[in-house]
């Protein structure tokens, strides 16, 4: 897209906002400081590639198995160190919806390398194993040896804190590429790109979180794509919120409003 086609469809967006479901960072809740004490370490290894892990489970009135739901962070979450994945805002969120709300579920929370990304092609790694068929392996890997959770409900977010598309853009690629794995996922600041298949997409359904003028999207609103999955028989819901900061908004975006809907499925 030019240059001249981004900005008009960034105007468009703004001026579309009134009707859009919106919120400020005012509304943000009182969350905790830090969530490490209440997850477990863990590494898991495919094909070459090392996995570092954090998992833990909420504690809930309701009985029977617990959904799983995997969480890809954003940029600043990368490394080795197997706790800057907790360590976001976006993460305390969504742990904070759980515990506060009394969901019960198994938080997974990968790391990814920081020489590697969610959302990298095969032409990225000279068609090397990407990091989300190790991602897929672990996860298949995880559900088969715990038997607490229900392997039909297995949900996928993630999030992008930085410029680029990170756990965001990978959450568009699994749900892609893995398209029959997923009751329902969710996508924080970050569009689709040509690799996507509306089609596969359309057999899970999906938010799509976005800031208001965000420099780094346009916004689905004004693509196709939301159409192309609708006219494959998908649900898809797009949210704009009155935030430009991503760091706010991955703060905001993971409300209760919005995780309910991601979890009804």
């Amino acid at each position: 897209m030019t240059t001249k086609l981004r900005l008009m469809a960034l105007a468009i967006v703004v001026a579309l906002f009134s009707v859009q479901c919106t919120k400020d960072s005012s509304d943000a809740p009182n969350l905790p400081t830090s969530i490490d004490s209440h997850f477990s370490s863990g590494n898991y290894q495919y094909d070459g590639i090392t996995i570092p892990y954090r998992d833990g489970a909420t504690i809930a009135s309701t009985s029977g198995k617990s959904p799983l739901v995997v969480v890809l962070h954003g940029q600043y979450g990368s490394g080795s160190d197997n706790l800057a994945q907790l360590r976001s805002d976006a993460m305390i969120s969504i742990w904070h919806y759980f515990t506060s709300n009394n969901v019960k579920a198994v938080v997974l929370a990968p790391q990814c390398s920081p020489r590697r990304a969610w959302d990298e092609t095969k032409e990225d790694v000279d068609k090397a194993t990407t990091m989300r068929e190790a991602l897929k392996s672990l996860i298949d890997h995880y559900v088969a040896n715990n038997i607490n959770v229900d392997p039909s409900k297995i949900y996928i977010l993630g999030y992008s804190d930085g410029p680029q598309p990170a756990g965001a853009g990978g959450v568009w690629y699994m749900l892609s590429e893995y398209s029959d794995m997923f009751a329902g996922g969710m996508v924080v600041a970050a569009d689709p790109d040509d690799n996507i298949s509306a089609t596969n997409v359309a057999k899970t359904p999906v938010l799509v979180v976005n800031g208001i003028a965000d420099v780094h999207t346009i916004g689905l609103a004004e693509t196709t794509f939301v159409d192309e999955v609708k006219e494959a028989g998908g649900e898809i819901r797009e949210v704009i919120l009155n935030i430009r900061s991503r760091e706010e908004l991955c703060r905001n975006a993971f409300s209760r409003e919005n995780l309910d809907w991601v979890l009804q499925f």
